[in-house]
């Protein structure tokens, strides 16, 4: 069992047992392939979890009437030809397009966490157009690895990968947590780069929402009146310093070390 901080738990509690009436609607183009009734259930019923997951750090309802558009394919051919037009690589199996509102992924074994994944882009773009990469894939990251408990709750799986190649990243010296808000969108292509790019955007949300109280909003709020990164979480926390050193013992002392 995954030990879980008492305010993520009733944070996940509470979107559980209040999912809307109405939710987002799901359009999924089957190309070449079949979408199982169960697996069209899990993913309106995670879809559900998101949504109130957007609403909630938003403080909005206007996620509850969001369409998803998807494409999913059967054959890893066609979808790698789809990816390469548009984004000019081959190397992941599903992406959410801006430009065209709608996801497009490969039907692999593991394609409902891509499937999770990507929802998360397509509704924060929803809320939050000009999301910067670490906000989107760190969220993206979270939501893809939502899992349903035998009694219909919906938890996320915390990543204890990510966590320790950011802990051992700080033990060696290494970690410069202002440095990485200059990271710029192409170095997230960059293969050598992209592993700790994604621990480390994993590791800031998931702090984030196990703070004493949630600090992911109010960062939210102030990053949408075009704060940055960092100066939003200076007015947050008080001080970068602050933030920083909160986030230091989080991983090496505090509550992220039983991951």
């Amino acid at each position: 069992m995954y030990r879980v901080k008492p305010i993520v738990y009733v944070l996940l509690l509470f979107i559980a047992l209040s999912y809307p009436a109405k939710a987002q609607f799901f359009y999924i183009d089957k190309i070449n392939c079949k979408l199982s009734s169960d697996d069209e259930a899990l993913l309106n019923r995670m879809g559900k979890f998101e949504a109130q997951f957007y609403n909630q750090v938003f403080s909005t309802q206007k996620n509850d009437s969001v369409n998803i558009v998807i494409e999913l394919y059967g054959k890893h051919g066609e979808y790698k030809q789809v990816q390469k037009d548009q984004l000019n690589t081959t190397f992941i199996d599903g992406f959410y397009s801006p430009m065209q509102n709608r996801i497009f992924l490969y039907k692999s074994d593991h394609y409902m966490e891509t499937l999770f994944h990507e929802t998360s882009h397509n509704l924060l773009h929803y809320n939050y157009p000009n999301a910067p990469k670490w906000l989107n894939e760190g969220i993206a990251t979270l939501l893809g690895y939502l899992v349903e408990t035998t009694n219909n709750q919906v938890r996320y799986v915390p990543q204890s990968d990510y966590v320790r190649q950011v802990r051992d990243s700080i033990r060696n010296r290494k970690f410069e947590l202002e440095q990485f808000f200059n990271y710029k969108n192409s170095d997230w292509f960059v293969e050598a780069k992209r592993p700790m790019l994604y621990a480390t955007s994993y590791c800031l949300i998931y702090f984030l929402i196990n703070q004493d109280k949630d600090q992911l909003g109010p960062i939210l709020v102030l990053m949408k009146q075009e704060y940055s990164s960092s100066n939003a979480i200076k007015k947050t926390f008080g001080s970068f310093e602050n933030f920083n050193s909160k986030f230091l013992y989080f991983y090496t002392v505090g509550a992220g070390t039983a991951l």
